[in-house]
């Protein structure tokens, strides 16, 4: 039994784990190659991202995810009426290291359905796209 719960956990949280294609934005980044970006999606608008540089260097970070939702609220004598309105962009910035010194970090912004674009650039200067 002890099996069989710990096999079906495991294959839960091997499907929270998402990628990024990463489209390089100049010449520069081109050369220096594409490199891999995964993440957690937790729901929870934050989670751990990983990603493995053209040269095998493996950063470490996280995202997080800004929401940008408005509440509206209105009096008329006794009674009171509130609404909610969510953006169709939410506002996400990402945040990684490398043991050798790199440092990526990204913003942009995803939908409701936690799909969008980022833009993100190293501190050794190469640009990337990276569509989620």
């Amino acid at each position: 039994m002890r099996v069989i719960v710990i096999l079906t956990l495991a294959s839960l949280c091997a499907g929270c784990t998402e990628s990024g294609r990463a489209f390089p934005l100049d010449d520069a980044s081109l050369a220096a190659g594409v490199p891999k970006f995964q993440f957690v999606a937790q729901g929870i608008g934050q989670g751990p991202v990983t990603v493995t540089m053209p040269d095998g260097e493996i950063l470490k970070g996280e995202y997080q995810v800004t929401e940008n939702d408005a509440m509206a609220v209105s009096f008329a004598g006794t009674h009171m009426t509130t609404a909610v309105a969510a953006g169709s962009g939410r506002p996400v910035a990402v945040n990684a290291t490398g043991p050798r010194g790199t440092i990526l970090t990204c913003d942009g912004t995803l939908d409701l359905d936690g799909h969008g674009t980022l833009v993100c650039q190293t501190n050794h200067g190469t640009k990337y796209r990276i569509m989620v």
